[in-house]
């Protein structure tokens, strides 16, 4: 079992695989977002025991992410290390009013001191085993397929929208209910990891 799911949102490819590569070999899981979509969407819809958040980040600032990290309920208590090129101290006290853990400038800290940052918190954060999961795939032509593809508005059939690789139906246990077995479920790209 992983150490603990880290989500990093941040749209520069280089600096996600040093962090990825480096955090891995630490023995957290690392899912990497390049904008704030797919980051909101995986804080969602993943729930990571840390994000490690760019600020520059295309179409709207990482300041916007946090703002909404910390305004739902089911996310506002995750830890959120902003790790930013923006030091200037205005910045710094923005981020940290704003509820981030932690704030690290980019080219301040080496990757160790920010991997000390991040281990520092995680050692706070209740890692628990993940929840059971079941991943089916769909025949196409199967009985209600079609109408469920229709119904749930899937364009390119059971294929990813973004990278049209096939999609599984995950599904997992909900304790919540009553009687019998009662499961919540998903559309997850089995390539790039995409929720719909």
């Amino acid at each position: 079992m992983p150490k603990g799911t880290i989500l990093m949102v941040e749209d520069q490819a280089g600096f996600r695989r040093i962090y990825h590569d480096m955090l891995e070999k630490e023995g957290y899981e690392v899912w990497e977002a390049q904008d704030r979509e797919e980051g909101l969407e995986m804080v969602k819809s993943r729930k990571p025991h840390l994000v490690l958040l760019d600020l520059g980040l295309p179409k709207i600032d990482g300041f916007e992410v946090l703002k909404r990290i910390r305004a739902d309920a089911d996310t506002a208590q995750m830890p959120v290390i902003i790790f930013s090129v923006l030091g200037d101290p205005k910045d710094v006290k923005k981020g940290q009013e704003m509820g981030a853990n932690d704030y690290t400038v980019k080219g301040f800290y080496t990757p160790r001191q920010v991997l000390s940052k991040i281990k520092n918190l995680m050692n706070q954060v209740e890692v628990k085993a993940p929840a059971p999961s079941y991943q089916l795939r769909i025949q196409e032509t199967a009985g209600d397929a079609p109408r469920l593809q229709g119904d749930i508005g899937l364009a390119k059939t059971f294929h990813c929208p973004a990278c049209g690789q096939d999609m599984v139906l995950e599904a997992f246990p909900d304790y919540a209910r009553g009687e019998g077995h009662w499961f919540t479920a998903r559309f997850l790209c089995s390539k790039c990891g995409k929720v719909f």
